[in-house]
């Protein structure tokens, strides 16, 4: 017999961050703008014997940290190859061909990914949610998902299997 897999899903005003960025595509690099991203949290899996699959509260709880970590910040893509970065005590020099920006570093976060597109930061949300999950001892997970909006009716999503350690 197959056991019952569940779904819960988890959108909340303290799951947003505002964030600027800008992208490389197509051999150019796109202004410098914003967004007022919303992030809705989805996971997949298996009761426990308290008869729920995650506590609501640890989900909010570990996605409304990493929203915090992004909030107000300029997110810059660390693996970007076509972007070259350089720092000294206090600023983060950003530079694509001859286009360049200088930020204090308190100001920028730099993500472990090739650009900052909603793909990829939704990819880099879903690993840093599960990264947390697993620290806090949650293992009856099948799926992490998080879809990640710039605006409304525009938003992508990345899942991850739950692999059990």
């Amino acid at each position: 017999m197959s056991q019952r897999i569940y779904r819960l899903q988890v959108t909340k005003d303290q799951l947003g961050f505002a964030a600027a960025h800008f992208i490389t595509m197509r051999g150019k690099c796109e202004r410098l703008h914003g967004h007022n991203y919303r992030v809705t949290v989805e996971v997949e899996g298996f009761l426990c014997e308290d008869q729920y699959v995650v506590d609501f509260g640890v989900l909010k709880k570990h996605a409304a940290e990493i929203a915090r970590t992004l909030d107000h910040r300029v997110l810059l893509a660390a693996e970007n190859p076509k972007i070259e970065y350089s720092q000294n005590e206090q600023h983060l020099t950003v530079r694509y061909e001859d286009k360049y920006y200088v930020f204090p570093i308190a100001e920028v976060i730099m993500l472990p990914i090739q650009n900052t597109t909603a793909e990829l930061l939704a990819t880099y949300f879903c690993a840093e949610l599960c990264e947390r999950l697993r620290q806090d001892g949650v293992d009856t997970l099948k799926m992490v998902g998080v879809w990640v909006s710039e605006g409304p009716g525009q938003q992508a999503f990345a899942s991850r299997e739950w692999v059990q350690s």
